[in-house]
């Protein structure tokens, strides 16, 4: 990872930076949504606790980008200024080290493409800042919405299902030179 490495990436309609404590009010607005959160751990029955999860959640996002170098930043609506979720990356202990593809947005921004657009610019932080080789995505079985934002980036369904955070999830990797190929050949369609 290089030291040089900026912490905030903008794209064309999103800002994702870490977050930041005067965040949590508005992050747990939105885990108090049952649409928001019923995919993520602890689903529709989390939402009497989300204020507390916002803040857990938040000073551990803050704390992945001090002790890890990386983590996942709050998405910024670049427009109005607005936290609208979380997207990004981090290290999942209990897979081996495995880095994640992550995100959650808020119910009034879906369908807009943000998820598709803050995936790329994560899965570009990933390979091209960190060096990373290979990340992962995880969502339970039902979520098609959340693995149509997969394949479009580019990841691939592995078969079966895999165990994290006490459930079973479906599970999406892409490669570095699977992410640097595809790249590679998007430019040369676009010559």
């Amino acid at each position: 990872m290089t030291k040089d490495l900026p912490n905030v990436v903008e794209t064309e309609r999103l800002c994702l930076r870490p977050f930041v404590e005067s965040d949590i009010s508005a992050y747990a607005i939105m885990r108090a949504k049952p649409a928001v959160v019923r995919f993520l751990p602890g689903g529709v029955a989390a939402i009497d606790e989300a204020a507390a999860a916002a803040r857990r959640i938040v000073l551990h996002f803050l704390s992945l980008w001090e002790n890890g170098g990386f983590g996942p930043w709050a998405v910024v609506e670049r427009r109005n200024g607005r936290l609208c979720g979380h997207m990004g990356l981090r290290r999942l202990p209990d897979l081996q080290g495995q880095t994640e593809l992550l995100y959650m947005l808020d119910e009034d921004v879906w369908g807009r493409g943000f998820a598709t657009e803050g995936a790329r610019a994560s899965l570009a932080y990933g390979f091209d800042g960190l060096g990373l080789d290979r990340i992962i995505a995880l969502a339970l079985p039902e979520n098609l919405s959340s693995m149509a934002v997969m394949e479009r980036v580019g990841m691939t369904r592995s078969p079966g299902l895999v165990s994290a955070f006490g459930l079973q999830l479906v599970h999406y990797a892409v490669s570095r030179d699977d992410w640097l190929s595809a790249r590679a050949a998007d430019r040369g369609s676009v010559a």
